[in-house]
């Protein structure tokens, strides 16, 4: 895939910055152009739909889409199916969260897994361990998994000229 899409959460949590500065990051890495490939909603259902339909509205529109919940990336499969495409023969979607609903979609969502219980445990670790060393001085990086479901695949072939 050369355009991916992103469908970011809202500005008023860092995380929602936090994905979009990764995507970037990958995109600027990999030397794909990003412009035009944002849009934003808030995590929900109804805000994914107005944002994967400005998305597929491009004139050029991705080949993929990440969105940045697992709702938003259930929006998006709608819309793509809405418009007549088949997922992920013309279109590839990832989610964030992998909560469990994803994987009963048709296709079941790609997700990126977010070990909920790993990160509550380092939180709780990071609290104890305020009161004698203070602040990390350094963000603290749990890993998520990406877990490969039916959502995506190599994209289209593109019309030779």
């Amino acid at each position: 895939h050369t355009r991916i899409g992103f469908i970011a959460g809202p500005d008023e949590y860092s995380l929602a910055g936090w994905r979009v500065d990764g995507w970037r990051e990958a995109m600027a890495n990999a030397e794909l152009d990003c412009a035009g490939l944002l849009e934003k909603g808030d995590f929900s259902f109804e805000s994914g739909l107005p944002a994967a339909r400005a998305l597929l509205d491009r004139d050029t529109p991705p080949t993929a889409i990440i969105a940045s919940s697992d709702q938003m990336a259930l929006a998006t499969l709608d819309v793509a199916k809405e418009r007549g495409l088949h997922v992920p023969r013309d279109l590839s979607i990832v989610s964030f969260d992998n909560t469990p609903v994803v994987r009963f979609s048709t296709p079941a969502l790609t997700a990126l897994d977010q070990p909920i219980a790993q990160t509550a445990a380092r939180a709780v670790e990071l609290l104890i361990d305020l009161r004698t060393n203070g602040a990390p001085e350094a963000p603290v990086v749990v890993e998520g998994e990406l877990i490969v479901r039916g959502s995506t695949a190599r994209a289209p072939r593109e019309p030779k000229d």
